[in-house]
């Protein structure tokens, strides 16, 4: 068993579908592209069978909440880390791991692969055994809503309005990638400008900052 078996807990019979599930399509044409399409539909219906047994009285919004949370890039992306796929992923030249989605990408790739190698119920338990701790530390009062979720529940309650999010600038350094995005209230001077790795996280922290500073200006007005 290798090292990489070791971490999934699953030994691949079949070596040329565990190289194809690591290759990424800037290293050829012979990608995971596929695997991944494959280990995202298992990926979204392993997280819901295990929260719909864990959480019994749970309603459909919140059982779609905490599925989503699990599923969403950032945990893919550090579930993969977690797990050392960087030091086995193939990329091209010139490609990095940070600052985008390929961690996460190329583990649903491999969940694809342990189906396609050893059947439904060996990619249900490696799923499984990947996901366990985050399940687990679920609870039924856990609010799982990003920033721009909860800003815009806040607009529509006290203004009747939504925020707009316009990208300012993309870094162009393929290391330390910045985006730089704004965060506008229609019919408002109000904007704030915040930057992440990911344009969705720069949107998230923008968000965030114009939730309190509206919190922050409704309580003195009260």
């Amino acid at each position: 068993m290798s090292l990489l078996d070791t971490e999934l807990e699953y030994s691949f019979r079949n070596n040329d579908l565990l190289e194809l599930s690591l290759t990424h399509k800037s290293y050829s044409k012979h990608n995971n592209e596929r695997l991944e399409y494959l280990g995202d539909s298992l990926l979204n219906f392993a997280i819901a069978d295990s929260i719909y047994l864990k959480f019994t009285d749970l309603s459909e919004g919140k059982m779609t909440q905490f599925r989503a949370s699990l599923v969403s890039r950032e945990v893919l992306n550090e579930i993969g880390k977690e797990r050392g796929l960087q030091k086995f992923i193939k990329v091209g030249k010139g490609e990095i791991l940070e600052g985008n989605s390929i961690l996460g990408n190329t583990l649903e790739a491999l969940v694809g692969a342990i189906y396609l190698d050893g059947g439904f119920d060996n990619a249900i338990k490696a799923i499984n055994s990947l996901f366990l701790e985050r399940i687990n530390q679920l609870e039924t009062s856990t609010d799982l809503k990003d920033a721009k979720s909860k800003l815009q529940e806040y607009l529509q309650k006290t203004r009747g309005t939504l925020p707009v999010y316009h990208m300012l600038t993309e870094g162009e350094k393929k290391v330390n990638k910045k985006f730089t995005v704004s965060c506008d209230l229609n019919n408002s001077d109000l904007q704030v400008l915040a930057q992440g790795e990911t344009r969705k996280k720069a949107e998230i922290e923008a968000a965030q900052i114009m939730l309190e500073k509206l919190k922050e200006k409704d309580e003195q007005t009260d």
